[in-house]
C-alpha cells in the first residue's frame, strides 16, 4: 500500500536535491527562483519539499521544467513510498475503534507494533 506521507516527502527530498543542484552540475535554484519560474508562492516550495503541501500533477511538471529534469527523476521509487499490508498501522488499528483511546494505551499499542514515529502518539 502506498503511504502518502511517505510518498510526499520523498518526492519533497528529490525536488530539494535537484534544486539544490546535487543531483546534477546544473545551476542551484533557490526556493525564491523556482517558486517564480512555477508561478508558486517561496513557502509552497517549502511546504513541498518537507512533503507537507502535496502537489498537484500540473505543478510536478513545470517544476520538473524548471529543473530542466524528467519528471522520472522526481518520482521516488515504489518500495520506498509503501508500506506491507501484513503490518497494521496504530491509526488504521484505532480508525476501527468506536471509542477514544487513552495516550498511554496508544503508545504501548505503538511500541508493541514497533510505530515509534506515529502522528497521533507525537500529538499526545
Amino acid at each position: 500500500m502506498i503511504d502518502e506521507g511517505r510518498l510526499y516527502k520523498a518526492l519533497g527530498e528529490r525536488i530539494r536535491s535537484q534544486r539544490e543542484g546535487v543531483a546534477g552540475s546544473r545551476k542551484k535554484l533557490t526556493q525564491a527562483e523556482l517558486a517564480q519560474e512555477v508561478g508558486l508562492e517561496r513557502t509552497s516550495i517549502t511546504n513541498i519539499e518537507r512533503g507537507n503541501q502535496k502537489v498537484p500533477l500540473h505543478v510536478l511538471y513545470r517544476i520538473c521544467d524548471a529543473l530542466q529534469v524528467p519528471v522520472e527523476a522526481i518520482l521516488p521509487p515504489l518500495p520506498d513510498i509503501t508500506t506491507s499490508a501484513a503490518s497494521p498501522s496504530l491509526d488504521s488499528l484505532l480508525e476501527a475503534q468506536a471509542h477514544d483511546v487513552p495516550p498511554l494505551v496508544k503508545q504501548k499499542l505503538a511500541a508493541l507494533l514497533g510505530n515509534t514515529g506515529d502522528s497521533d502518539e507525537r500529538r499526545n
